[in-house]
């Protein structure tokens, strides 16, 4: 229970520190104190540690077409891989 429980503050912490970006963004580019660099909405949220699925859900987009949009960014997400590899021994040494 403690590591559901460890996992859902994390996610809300993303969740947190990306709508701050989001609203930070805006007010910047409002008030014209800075000129900051172009960024999609997927870039932002992607950059705050959010994957490409909790993305999706809140664009309302499918993973894919975030996937696509992170590409043309040039910051595509690699999908987590848990692979399961056996330590190599090593022969003849």
């Amino acid at each position: 229970m403690n590591n559901e429980l460890t996992a859902e503050l994390q996610k809300t912490n993303r969740m947190l520190n990306a709508l701050l970006s989001i609203v930070v963004d805006q007010h910047i580019r409002g008030t014209d104190l800075a000129k900051p660099r172009v960024r999609s909405i997927d870039r932002m949220l992607s950059d705050n540690g959010l994957t490409n699925t909790e993305i999706a859900i809140l664009l309302g987009k499918t993973p894919q077409a975030v996937g696509q949009q992170l590409s043309a960014d040039g910051i595509a997400k690699k999908s987590a891989k848990i692979t399961t590899s056996k330590p190599k021994q090593n022969g003849g040494i």
